[in-house]
């Protein structure tokens, strides 16, 4: 015979009717197909090892089965129930610690091996669901709720695996007839749908990270706004979407011509790429005619910033070829510095001396102090009478004790002073120290030097001549070339993408 019911073993007699109905044959057994089950912990961990991943696969559950199982308060601390996925891994949504879920069994025999399909479909949450959370206000106690003496929560917020628990509901997105849709606890999802404005119901793809707030059907055939999103849309016009995605074009009308796209929507979009010499910093960017033109701004600028940067090298180069192509000796020069006396004065703290001071004789007054007395203490108690449901009863445990007045007697105290310091004041120190120089000697057959005159250089005479007409020259390129760098630097700094 199969296993009682919840209903039947919280009461003995309708269990008792049910067996002598049973063996007279008026009542047919029924089986159970699918167990409910709490989950107790999830096997995360990769096993390489065949024969341990055959026994114990990844995101294996150990689970209580309500109704059949029993357990203490610390389910935990127990000899393990595991439980293998029915559905592939690769694809699976892993329970939280406290969920409820499905549970189905190889054959009707109670020790056959079991394998957890999904959590129980109790909810219009994706986000954390307890076990008969939704009657915790009418059976607070758990044996009442889900047939254990452990708390669901508490082992919950004891659990150290990892979890998608945030604080906050998210709740499924509401779908069209035919829709396919995967969606994650935390907020991301992807929706395979269809463009309701057309007739041949064209077909779009969309995912991205929603909002933290429930979401009603939008007709456009898109979950509405979120935080970030991918959409891909195929036959269909971008203004029949949102007027937002108008395209901008300097060709002919195009504005009814049905597509297929790809809209991207984020506060920033990045583009990034794993090659070598790849930069290292993100830059904000969008595909389109915006950003043709940022770049034909950019590229004329980039142009004139090169030719600015070579009229300056050749200026430069001019003027600094005329000082490097010639070169003299100079004479031996000898420079004999005197030794030099320095006194430095220093100030110097003598220190502190402490000076002892008399104690102090204080007067405390007399005080009358009342002590409360201290109440009855009473705890409260779960009792459970035979045929009767559970019910709270206060029991006394400790009488109090009435409350009372003392009086403390005045008296005088002798209260130590601390040492007075004084400073013992200052003493000036004075020190004297002589700095003796090295010789030095520059040019000569010891210690060559090359340089030339430049009255006698050929070409910085024609500089110099045209000295006026360079500096001219020179002003007006680093003047184009400060005004180019500040026009460059502004163009860079724009935020240019779309929103």
């Amino acid at each position: 015979m199969n296993r009682p019911s919840m209903e039947n073993l919280l009461s003995a007699a309708s269990y008792e009717e049910e067996l002598y109905a049973s063996a007279l044959g008026w009542k047919k057994p029924e089986l159970f197909i699918l167990n409910r089950a709490i989950v107790i912990s999830v096997k995360l961990g990769v096993d390489v090892t065949p024969q341990g991943s055959a026994n114990l696969p990844q995101f294996s559950i150990n689970a209580r089965i309500i109704g059949e199982d029993l357990s203490s308060e610390s389910p935990e601390n127990e000899a393990t129930r595991w439980y293998a996925p029915l559905m592939p891994n690769t694809i699976i949504s892993v329970p939280e610690v406290g969920e409820q879920v499905f549970v189905i069994r190889e054959t009707t025999l109670n020790n056959s091996k079991g394998y957890w399909m999904a959590r129980v479909n109790d909810t219009d949450r994706v986000s954390t669901k307890l076990a008969n959370d939704q009657n915790a206000d009418k059976n607070p106690e758990p044996l009442s709720r889900y047939g254990m003496r452990f708390d669901v929560a508490k082992i919950n917020n004891e659990s150290r695996q990892p979890s998608s628990k945030a604080g906050r509901n998210v709740f499924q997105l509401p779908l069209s007839l035919g829709d396919v849709l995967m969606q994650g606890r935390s907020g991301s999802y992807i929706r395979h749908s269809y463009l309701p404005l057309y007739s041949n119901k064209p077909g779009t793809l969309e995912l991205g990270i929603l909002e933290n707030r429930p979401y009603q059907r939008n007709p456009l055939g898109t979950v509405g706004s979120t935080k970030t999103k991918t959409v891909h849309f195929s036959d269909a016009r971008p203004t029949d979407i949102t007027p937002l995605l108008e395209k901008v074009t300097n060709e002919i009308d195009e504005t009814n011509v049905r597509r297929d796209f790809i809209v991207n929507i984020a506060e920033e979009i990045y583009n990034l790429s794993s090659t070598n010499d790849a930069q290292s910093r993100m830059h904000s960017m969008v595909l389109g005619e915006k950003l043709n033109s940022y770049f034909e701004t950019q590229d004329n600028m980039l142009r004139n910033f090169v030719s600015t940067t070579k009229d300056i090298l050749d200026v430069v180069e001019e003027l600094f070829n005329s000082y490097i192509d010639h070169e003299h000796a100079l004479p031996e020069i000898n420079i004999d510095i005197p030794d030099k006396e320095v006194v430095d004065k220093q100030v110097v703290n003598r220190g502190v001396r402490l000076i002892p001071q008399p104690s102090r004789r204080v007067f405390v007054p007399a005080s009358r102090v009342r002590v409360p007395g201290s109440g009855d203490v009473y705890e409260t108690v779960t009792e459970y009478p035979a045929n009767r449901p559970p019910q709270r009863v206060r029991k006394l445990v400790t009488r109090g004790t009435p409350g009372a007045t003392v009086t403390i007697p005045s008296k005088f105290i002798t209260v130590p002073t601390p040492p007075k310091a004084v400073n013992l004041g200052y003493r000036t120190v004075v020190k004297k120290r002589r700095i003796k120089f090295d010789d030095i000697s520059i040019g000569g057959s010891a210690n060559p030097r090359f340089t030339v005159p430049i009255e006698t250089d050929e070409k910085t005479a024609e500089v110099q001549s045209n000295i006026n007409n360079l500096r001219d020259r020179f002003d007006g390129v680093r003047n184009r070339f400060t005004s180019l760098t500040r026009t460059l630097s502004e163009h860079l700094s724009n935020r240019n993408f779309l929103n």
